[in-house]
């Protein structure tokens, strides 16, 4: 999604560098203290303005000192980038402001995982400018045309003029210029590239684990076991392709057709579809969100409020892209392991549905796995085949979901049981029915009947506690368990209190 961008003014803090730029319209400019420069230190910058991304650890950074006497443009960037542990992926000359600028891109590791930094230096008037825009490796493609959008449009209030022509930016390797001792210390070993390297999109034959589909076979030992233990069953293969290692596939819970690559396993157990990574450091649960028309930010805001409510101190970050809204959660742990959750957005062809791709990971595979789960949202569209589930009823929930929960309504709750559990033979019939309580249990709640909602509140747990302890897998358990937690924490909210604690 393009990003809102809007004309902004800095006036100057220091040595009349009052600038204006284009910069996205909701993002925060952070009031700086008053401070006095003291640029004693020869890697010191005085800040001119910080700029952040209201949900993302995502900054633009404005700030400036004096230049050095000796060495040029180059020499001082790599000095730089070095001295604040930067490792340049590309570099080259540019113009900012109408002055001949230096920019690239660079990388730096942080607690948050590997951070791009894009960066600008230019000399106008002994005044030596940079600018950077930082952003988690996983948004950084996504907003890059804020960045762009910046350089194209940043002017000085009071421009001087640089000492550097456009030819003097970039070093002629035969004739070297000198440099100060302390700036030559600090330069790069390697030659600087004048443009970057545009890396290949990922296909979904950089995911493949195998040559073939034999891991969405029926037969295969893996999906037997899974179909035997009622977790779910394989979806429909409807096409593959050698060339590319992927198969199509449509599944029903989801009620649409997408592709997977290779070697991975996908289960649909009616009410959501799995894909699973047979390493067991991955899985992309999709499903089905309601949502009142397009308002994706109030659906993400739901997410992150349960997210901040079950865990201590997550990291949330979103990004737009490709269609795609999404909300990112770091610093979690499911039975100690650290983890990583991406709730991913995307259109869906039923109407006040958003489909899903809930991202579960590893750190190390964080990159990977969201880029996988773009592709399969992507690919995502009407089956080609009416799907051979009972049909939707007019709320978009299936017949036999509707027809439980008017058991319900007349108490008859046996009933409404057996048929959820006849109707989705496999694991999700635990969790189907502990909705079902959870339903029971506001509409009693809402008519002042204390103990039925009580009694409700308690057949709700026991079931999502059965559903989480029908795991077969280590990744599954952790994948069901969160599912669990994340229940009972709603469940807990709804109630008004835990009657448990």
């Amino acid at each position: 999604m393009p990003i809102d961008l809007a004309t902004r003014t800095f006036p100057s803090r220091i040595a009349e560098l009052g600038f204006t730029a284009q910069l996205p319209a909701d993002w925060i400019a952070h009031e700086l203290p008053p401070e006095e420069p003291d640029f004693a230190q020869p890697t010191t910058f005085f800040p001119l303005a910080i700029v952040t991304a209201p949900h993302a650890v995502i900054v633009f950074a404005f700030a400036a000192r004096p230049a050095f006497d000796d060495g040029t443009l180059h020499d001082w960037a790599w000095y730089f980038l070095n001295n604040n542990g930067l490792t340049a992926r590309a570099i080259g000359p540019h113009f900012v402001a109408g002055i001949p600028a230096l920019v690239g891109e660079a990388t730096q590791p942080s607690e948050l995982g590997p951070m791009v930094v894009r960066f600008a230096f230019f000399e106008d008037g002994g005044r030596l400018v940079n600018i950077t825009f930082t952003a988690p490796e996983l948004l950084a493609d996504a907003v890059r045309e804020a960045w762009f959008a910046m350089l194209g449009s940043f002017t000085l209030e009071t421009p001087k003029g640089s000492r550097f022509t456009a030819e003097m930016v970039m070093p002629v390797p035969e004739q070297p210029k000198a440099v100060d001792p302390d700036i030559a210390a600090h330069e790069a070993p390697r030659p600087a590239e004048e443009e970057p390297v545009a890396k290949p999109d990922p296909t979904f034959a950089d995911f493949a684990f195998a040559e073939t589909t034999a891991s969405l076979d029926q037969d295969n030992k893996v999906n037997a076991n899974l179909r035997d233990k009622g977790i779910g069953l394989v979806p429909k293969v409807i096409a593959t392709d050698d060339a590319t290692k992927c198969a199509t596939l449509a599944a029903g819970a989801i009620v649409v057709q997408f592709k997977v690559p290779y070697g991975w396993y996908v289960i649909d157990d009616g009410k959501r579809t799995l894909v699973l990574d047979p390493k067991d450091e991955v899985q992309i649960n999709l499903d089905l969100l309601p949502m009142t028309g397009e308002d994706y930010d109030a659906v993400l805001d739901q997410l992150e409020a349960q997210v901040r409510a079950d865990y201590q101190e997550p990291e949330c970050m979103r990004a737009s892209f490709n269609l795609i809204h999404a909300l990112g959660v770091r610093n979690i742990a499911v039975n100690g392991e650290p983890i990583e959750q991406y709730h991913m957005l995307y259109p869906h062809h039923m109407e006040g549905m958003a489909l899903r791709a809930r991202v579960t990971t590893t750190p190390q595979r964080m990159i990977g796995a969201c880029n996988l789960a773009e592709l399969i949202l992507v690919s995502s569209e009407i089956p080609s085949q009416p799907r051979e589930a009972a049909a939707p009823a007019a709320n978009n929930m299936p017949v036999w979901w509707n027809t439980a929960v008017a058991l319900e309504h007349k108490d008859q709750l046996a009933e409404a049981e057996k048929l959820i559990r006849d109707s989705v033979p496999h694991l999700a019939f635990a969790s189907a029915i502990a909705d079902m309580y959870r339903l029971r249990m506001l509409r009693l709640k809402a008519a002042g009947d204390a103990a039925g909602a009580l009694a409700s509140f308690k057949k709700s747990r026991e079931f999502i506690f059965m559903y989480a302890g029908m795991a077969t897998s280590g990744g599954e358990g952790a994948a069901l368990s969160l599912e669990r937690d994340e229940f009972r924490a709603q469940l807990v909210a709804e109630y008004g209190s835990d009657p448990e604690a």
